[in-house]
């Protein structure tokens, strides 16, 4: 439900941190989709008095003053800045700020929502006006799916496999290919780096099994459907300063739990894959369940238990396919609506 207001228009800037023409801006499953965002605003702002403009950093801050209100999709330092100050604006950002509330919650304070993707508790980190709502990524839903011409592969594995910056099973990826292709099983890679030099390195040890096929190219969502299973690794690396940082975890929670949902989840729901993934309470809140999606549940503290149970899945055969409820349940239309809709309740309570 939309809620609309007899006030004059209310003039919502949309500023995604990454510009329209960068390669992550327009792929599958990027929040920064310009073309689709436009898309899903138009639609859930039509009958409401909001009138929206996708814009970026630089243009909106000369413009910020002709705006009721603002929204950034993820967080530069240039908007984290902006956020702490005390404009006349109203101030609302979609972003992963794991580090930030454990480290700098202060930039919050004059925040008017949180639209949170970190899944982890995060309540004591809260400034007292805070409004957070956990809203994690999502899927173009407006793609087409298409069938494709046959699944001779047992697996597709779309991603990279490098993921050096963690302190523990820093090959973890590469480990679980290589100890499936070890059992036989056919598997095809779509990888956008394979150029790279730790990526050309791990790939090495797969190119030479017969039963295994790497395509220098990142997956749309045809290429998620084109093994009879569609595996998803979920776990993190964290980036190139990350890694000593404080992110309120412990070291085994921070590398082995799924505390950031990553967009390959809403990748394989929106392909309508027959998904293989890591069984936990974040996935599950999605929709995921034996019915619809196969589950692993050891981490990559045991490479050689994530193996067998996956070999195990593949031998049982069963097609299990995204239903129709978990799918629309998990498109950026729906979280857009949801966004839009807090908006207008928290402007309603002013």
């Amino acid at each position: 439900m939309i809620f609309t207001t007899n006030n004059k228009t209310y003039k919502l800037a949309v500023v995604p941190k990454v510009s329209w023409h960068s390669q992550y801006a327009y792929a599958y499953g990027s929040q920064h989709d310009y073309l689709h965002t436009r898309y899903c605003l138009s639609k859930v702002c039509k009958n409401t008095d909001i009138k929206f403009n996708i814009t970026y950093i630089n243009s909106f801050l000369k413009n910020y003053h002709k705006y009721n209100g603002v929204i950034f999709i993820g967080l530069t330092r240039d908007s984290i800045n902006f956020l702490q100050n005390k404009k006349n604006i109203h101030k609302y950002t979609w972003s992963f700020n794991q580090m930030e509330w454990v480290n700098e919650n202060h930039i919050f304070a004059n925040t008017d929502i949180i639209f949170e993707q970190s899944n982890r508790e995060l309540r004591q980190f809260y400034n007292n006006k805070n409004k957070v709502f956990y809203t994690p990524l999502a899927f173009q839903g407006n793609f087409r799916i298409k069938e494709p011409n046959n699944t001779r592969y047992d697996i597709v594995f779309n991603g990279t496999l490098d993921r050096s910056r963690r302190l523990t099973a820093k090959t973890h990826r590469r480990d679980i290919l290589l100890g499936l292709l070890e059992k036989g099983y056919s598997i095809i890679n779509y990888n956008g780096r394979t150029n790279k030099h730790f990526e050309a390195d791990l790939l090495k040890g797969l190119k030479i099994f017969s039963n295994f096929k790497v395509v220098n190219k990142f997956g749309k969502s045809k290429h998620y459907r084109v093994g009879k299973y569609s595996l998803h690794l979920p776990f993190h690396e964290l980036g190139e300063t990350g890694v000593h940082l404080n992110w309120g975890m412990s070291r085994k929670e921070l590398e082995d739990t799924n505390w950031l949902l990553n967009w390959d989840t809403y990748r394989c729901i929106g392909a309508r894959s027959n998904m293989i993934t890591f069984d936990c309470p974040e996935i599950r809140e999605l929709g995921l369940n034996e019915d619809n999606c196969s589950f692993y549940k050891n981490d990559p503290e045991n490479i050689s238990g994530i193996v067998e149970e996956i070999s195990n899945i593949i031998k049982a055969n069963k097609k299990k396919t995204i239903d129709q409820e978990t799918w629309e349940k998990n498109t950026y239309l729906t979280r857009w609506k949801f966004i839009i809709d807090q908006i207008m309740r928290f402007r309603k309570d002013l």
